[in-house]
């Protein structure tokens, strides 16, 4: 079933979302309590993909209907201070606003070009919380179709 680019697959297998417990609670003890479009980076144990670590991006460029990442503290921190510790990046996390759980064409847009300087990624873990409802929708989007977003489990440890 294809719903604008949000797809349910029947045919294909989806990856769910490993995540931590205390990941999901910082999530949504930050982006969840903040006004939509804010967000931050998932992160995890390299060779792995489940999410252990959560960074809110409080420096990010944000307005009603944009979440822009701070890409010079978030490569930084990347180069410095991750990556040595043994994580690398699975996706991001995101709000919007009113009940829109599903990526917008720009977020599909940035996501594309992270996969592609990332070719190391099998999938991009997208999930988008919605404060209004204060919920966590679970998405992934597949390196090999980076068009497409589509809705999976997430699996809490």
């Amino acid at each position: 079933m294809e719903l604008g680019n949000l797809t349910e697959s029947v045919a294909r297998p989806v990856p769910p979302i490993w995540m931590s417990r205390h990941v999901r609670c910082h999530i949504m003890c930050t982006v969840g309590a903040c006004a939509p479009e804010t967000g931050g980076i998932l992160l995890g144990p390299i060779g792995s993909n489940d999410i252990t670590d959560f960074y809110f991006d409080s420096h990010a460029l944000c307005s009603g209907a944009t979440y822009t990442p701070d890409h010079v503290t978030l490569r930084h921190k990347m180069k410095e201070e991750w990556l040595p510790s043994g994580l690398d990046m699975k996706g991001f996390v995101h709000s919007h606003p009113g009940s829109f759980d599903r990526l917008s064409d720009g977020d599909l847009v940035y996501i594309r070009r992270l996969l592609d300087r990332n070719p190391d990624m099998r999938f991009f873990a997208a999930p988008i919380v919605i404060p209004r409802s204060f919920r966590l929708r679970a998405i992934v989007v597949l390196a090999d179709e980076p068009h497409v977003q589509r809705p999976t489990q997430l699996r809490l440890f």
